[in-house]
Parts: C-alpha cells; sequence; structure tokens
C-alpha cells in the first residue's frame, strides 16, 4: 500500500478518489483545510478516528447549533454518512442506519452504568452523549496501491490500530479482480469483514453486533468524557470512571 512512510491518504464518498485528492493537495499546498472527504492517516500515530472527529462540511445542513440534544445530532450524521454513499447502492444505506442503530443499542443497553458514571457532573452529560466515541465510518472509501490505483469499499473504518475495510457482498460472485484486491488489502494488514447483504437487510443491528471485532463495541470505555462535533472540547477534565471516588 501507499505510505509515507506510514501515511494513507484516503478519499471517501466519492466515486473519483484521483480528483479528491488531488484538489485536497492543492487546498493543502496553498494554506488552507484538508478537504473534508480526505482521511490524512498515519498508522504510527493517528488516535482512533470517532464520530466526534471532524472534519464535517455541514454547510448542507442545518445550523448546527441549534441542535440541542444527542439523539438529534446523531441523526445528522447519520444523514451526513448517507449523502456520502453510493444513491443506488441500497445495501451501503442499509448499514448506515444499521450502525446507527447499533450505536444507539448499545448505549441502550448499558444506560444505567453510564448514567451512574456521569452523575458527579450534574446533568451536564446524558448517557447517549457518549454516542459520539462511536468509531467513524467512511463511505465509499478509497485505498491507494503500490502501483498509484485504488481499491474501493463500501466503508473504512480506523480502530487506532487497525484499518477495518467493510466488503458488502450482493448477490452476485465477486469476481477474480476483486478477490485479488481483497486479498493485496489483506497483505497490507488491512482487516477486510464480509457483510451478507441478505444478513444485513433482515437483521440490521443485531447482524452488525455479531460481525463487528472488539473496537467497536463498548466504544465509551477509551475515552475521559463525552465529546461532540457540534460544540468546543472540554479537556483537562477527569472522568469520575477515572478516579477514585
Amino acid at each position: 500500500m501507499s505510505r509515507a512512510p506510514y501515511n494513507y491518504i484516503i478519499p471517501f464518498g466519492t466515486a473519483d478518489p484521483e480528483r479528491v485528492k488531488l484538489i485536497g493537495s492543492q487546498r493543502e499546498s496553498e494554506g488552507g483545510a484538508l478537504s473534508a472527504n480526505l482521511f490524512k492517516l498515519n498508522t504510527a500515530a493517528t488516535p482512533t478516528l470517532r464520530l466526534h472527529h471532524g472534519p464535517y462540511d455541514f454547510r448542507a445542513s442545518p445550523n448546527p447549533g441549534t441542535l440541542s440534544d444527542a439523539c438529534t445530532r446523531l441523526t445528522v450524521l447519520q444523514n451526513y454518512s448517507q449523502a456520502l454513499c453510493d444513491l443506488w447502492r441500497k445495501t451501503q444505506h442499509v448499514f448506515v442506519e444499521s450502525y446507527f442503530d447499533f450505536i444507539r443499542h448499545s448505549l441502550d443497553r448499558e444506560q444505567v452504568n453510564l448514567t451512574e458514571d456521569l452523575a458527579p457532573y450534574n446533568g451536564l452529560y446524558n448517557y447517549k452523549d457518549w454516542s459520539f466515541s462511536a468509531l467513524r465510518p467512511l463511505p465509499r472509501a478509497h485505498l491507494e496501491t503500490e502501483t498509484k490505483t485504488f481499491i474501493a469499499m463500501d466503508f473504512i473504518f480506523w480502530t487506532g490500530k487497525t484499518l477495518i475495510a467493510i466488503d458488502i457482498i450482493d448477490f452476485q460472485t465477486p469476481t477474480r479482480a476483486r478477490l485479488t484486491e481483497l486479498e493485496t488489502l489483506i497483505k497490507n494488514d488491512v482487516v477486510v469483514i464480509s457483510v451478507e447483504s441478505t444478513k444485513l437487510t433482515r437483521d440490521r443491528d443485531t447482524y452488525l453486533k455479531l460481525i463487528l471485532p472488539k473496537p467497536f463495541h463498548q466504544f465509551w470505555d477509551d475515552e475521559v468524557l463525552p465529546q461532540s462535533p457540534f460544540k468546543p472540547k472540554i479537556s483537562k477534565i477527569l472522568s469520575p470512571r477515572h478516579l477514585a471516588f
């Protein structure tokens, strides 16, 4: 895979990764912000990519400052992610719906414990604010190979240690060329998860709960406090879970 020495520049939300990468490079060379549709990854240093990490381009969304609760804000991020999917790939949209339901249900199952952990903050946080600590999906992501070609994946996640690529298997049998692409990713330490579209459509987040690996579960455990892409970070405050209260 293309590394410099450990960096990946991953275009996503596009069918034209070369163009997105070129525009991003031009912006960066001119001193501008990195494109919202490029994820620049240093595998030795980049922390886990979570929903509260940007950049997001909210120009087409309602003013985020008017969104007062975690449920509404999470729905905005769900819609944002769906807008980056292929319009004609229904299963990509189903994956996004199922994944965000997986986030909601994961928190609901732990509501009592999470609420108790946040109680010392006197209502500043709701347990649902942990939603934004979930791993952020990058729809229609492209990984560049050593030959400067791109391998398209339905979704990419970065766990802080591992690139996880989601490959949604529809009804057609994968071609030999596609199998070779997946083998290339695996040889370069990318974890490829095959998602069967029939099971995904039928079982939704229940299916994802079964097939997604450990980093997707209890995603709040490694975070000090809830954060959000919609408001300033509250830093240097220790969670009561990290103190001897």
